[in-house]
């Protein structure tokens, strides 16, 4: 039960509620393949940087809207960042310290590294940071994390000879290339971050003549240092031997064993055995573990291959792992490269060969065909030594890329590269493995972007007196919906092949207003919200009363009643005389033609949201033809009338009694 007063507090919260919920919306990826503000761009040399990078200081918590950077950080293209600007938010490292020379595969799905989401830049400010125009969808660490300007292009043309391509990664920001374009994408040069992802143990000439090393974490510098991963805090001169260390590589032990390959989507091959003068111990440094995830929402780089050791200062460092390359667009013409390969693993004269380093990541989906001569991902050759019975350097493992179009011809390869060699062509690896490689992920069909869902019920402005009310709409068919009430995700259903989807709360939703809208996905990508349906639940009943109307007698056939509520804008239904069933009436309500007798009304109100009075209100009465002046009420009178009635009984009684006397 509900007053007027109630019912505009409850607009008005309505409003209020509707504009919060609004504003608290996080930004998943909605941005498709871009709105092409950046216009068109023809790379006019090689080496072209079309990205800005900076390292974020602080870390990140999910609904996050400010993204702290340093002063004067911003490293790549000049134009830097700005409002308008759409960054891709990408943690590169930053995992928590695994066991060293542990090979399993790690599994990244639902770990931050290698997670990525796109925003837009509200404002840059002098803090300096930059200020979003929604919230962040997930969470970030500081200094493994790292911004990047995305262009939004509407066609890209790269004649042959040009390149497009990042600065290294240098331990807090590039080795990435990301852009959107809503047209064509005409690549006749190449699109490349190979060797500019993870770093490669670093050679250290060994002069203290150690023999029959073999441990995971050889102190320097009898074991050589370890090749870079994600984990950050296991790279540097401090870390040394043959363990790798989750993706990076290990490196080589005294004396003289080959650097272990980078791992990636595949795991690195093993390096070359010890010395000969050192019993030819199979002691190569161990190949960096493969990681695991879905290529729809990680990318990481390529692990660093290990160094391999030596003592004759003719060692080399571990090769680079591959970078990232990310694009979305309309369509990819052109006989271009598009490649994030590992560098080769460093040859030696004498000294052990250092690892290949792994193949990065590679993130292409296209709304239309998709031409080019090779889309590349595979790790780095192990590097040879022009030695005999010296370890050769192992290969890195294979990348891992996603590619979606609608037909086109590109030839994909992602495979694990052979180990290096030493010159007794009899045993030419002496013991050192090539890398290993994942399949790459091609989705069928071109890429969705999926058109906004519509919600049909509850409709906007609708009332409803069920607690779980069935939320029904169209959808992209066999889009994945996602419901939001009040501004929070409650459900997912998936719409059927004619485009239609239902989904019921799991649990009851409160008297008063709510919001819903709906949001279709499709392989990780994320249409823009529904238009906002503001309704009520209202689960109270309302009261009836009988404002006006005959009780008791009357001589009137045709009653006439009035009727109220407790609520505003109820309707009501009435029933006479017990008929079986209540019918619709209006507040104001005559019942004609009624006969002589008594007869009863009943009437019950019917709310917006369905809620009837299960306690009708009843008023009784009796129509009668006598004259109601002698009536009265029943058999009595009062006031002016009994007088009279009164008297005339008195004189009726006198005239009786001289009568009877006579």
């Amino acid at each position: 039960m509900r007053t007027s007063f109630m019912r505009k507090w409850l607009s008005a919260a309505l409003c209020v509620l509707a504009l919060g919920a609004t504003a608290a919306l996080a930004e998943p990826d909605s941005f498709g393949v871009g709105d092409g503000h950046n216009g068109p761009l023809t790379v006019a040399g090689s080496g072209t940087v079309i990205n800005s990078y900076a390292p974020v200081t602080a870390s990140l918590v999910i609904g996050a809207t400010s993204i702290p950077i340093p002063i004067g950080a911003c490293v790549g293209d000049p134009t830097c960042f700005t409002a308008g600007d759409l960054v891709l938010v990408y943690q590169t490292t930053g995992l928590a310290p695994t066991t060293s020379g542990d090979q399993t595969a790690v599994d990244l799905s639902t770990d931050p590294v290698g997670r990525w989401e796109f925003a837009r830049l509200a404002a840059v400010t002098t803090a300096p940071a930059l200020e979003l125009t929604a919230p962040l969808v997930h969470a970030y660490t500081a200094n493994v994390t790292q911004v990047i300007r995305v262009p939004e292009y509407t066609n890209v043309t790269l004649a042959a000879g040009r390149s497009i391509t990042a600065p290294a990664w240098n331990g807090s920001t590039g080795g990435i290339v990301a852009f959107l374009a809503n047209g064509i994408v005409s690549n006749s040069g190449q699109i490349t971050t190979s060797g500019l992802g993870f770093r490669g143990g670093q050679y250290v000439n060994d002069t203290s003549g150690a023999l029959f090393c073999a441990g995971a974490d050889e102190p320097a510098s009898a074991g050589a240092q370890k090749g870079e991963g994600i984990v950050n805090s296991r790279y540097g001169t401090s870390e040394t031997g043959r363990g790798n260390v989750a993706n990076g590589a290990g490196g080589g032990v005294c004396f003289k064993s080959g650097g272990g390959g980078g791992g990636n989507g595949g795991a690195g091959g093993q390096g070359g055995r010890a010395s000969v003068t050192d019993g030819s111990r199979d002691v190569g440094g161990l190949g960096g573990a493969p990681l695991t995830y879905s290529v729809l929402n990680h990318l990481t780089f390529g692990g660093g291959g290990g160094a391999g050791h030596g003592s004759d200062s003719s060692g080399v460092a571990g090769g680079r792992g591959g970078g990232a390359i990310f694009i979305r667009a309309n369509q990819l013409s052109g006989a271009g490269l598009i490649t994030a390969s590992g560098s080769l693993g460093g040859a030696s004269s004498s000294d052990g060969g250092s690892g290949g380093g792994a193949g990065g990541s590679v993130y292409l989906r296209f709304v239309k065909t998709a031409d080019c001569s090779s889309v590349s991902a595979t790790g780095g050759i192990g590097g040879n030594v022009n030695a005999i019975r010296v370890g050769p350097g192992g290969g890195g493992g294979g990348g891992r890329v996603l590619f979606q179009a609608a037909g086109g011809t590109c030839t994909i390869i992602a495979t694990g590269a052979a180990s290096g060699v030493q010159q007794d062509a009899s045993d030419a690896a002496y013991g050192a493995q090539a890398g290993g490689a994942v399949a790459p992920t091609v989705l069928p069909g071109g890429f969705i972007i999926p058109s906004v869902p519509t919600v049909v019920t509850p409709a906007n402005g609708s009332v409803t007196n069920n607690r779980r009310p069935p939320i029904t709409g169209t959808a992209l068919a066999g889009a994945e919906v996602i419901i939001f009430l009040d501004g929070s995700e409650v459900g997912r259903t998936t719409a059927d092949a004619s485009g239609n989807y239902s989904l019921v709360p799991s649990s009851d939703l409160s008297d008063g207003p709510h919001t819903v809208q709906a949001v279709a996905e499709v392989e990780e990508v994320r249409s823009a919200r529904s238009t906002l349906n503001n309704f009520t639940v209202d689960t109270s009943v309302p009261d009836t009363s009988i404002v006006s109307g005959p009780s008791g007698r009357t001589r009137e056939p045709n009653a006439t009643f009035e009727f109220g509520s407790t609520e505003e804008g109820v309707t009501f239904e009435c029933r006479l005389d017990g008929a079986v069933d209540f019918t619709p009436c209006s507040r104001t309500t005559t019942f004609p033609n009624l006969a002589e007798g008594p007869h009863t009304v009943e009437v019950r109100a019917r709310d917006a949201a369905g809620n009837v009075d299960d306690t009708p209100a009843t008023q009784t009465f009796r129509v009668t033809s006598a004259d109601l002046a002698l009536l009265g009420s029943g058999c009595s009178a009062t006031g002016r009338d009994s007088s009279w009635v009164l008297m005339g009984l008195g004189a009726f009684t006198a005239l009786a009694l001289r009568r009877r006397r006579a």
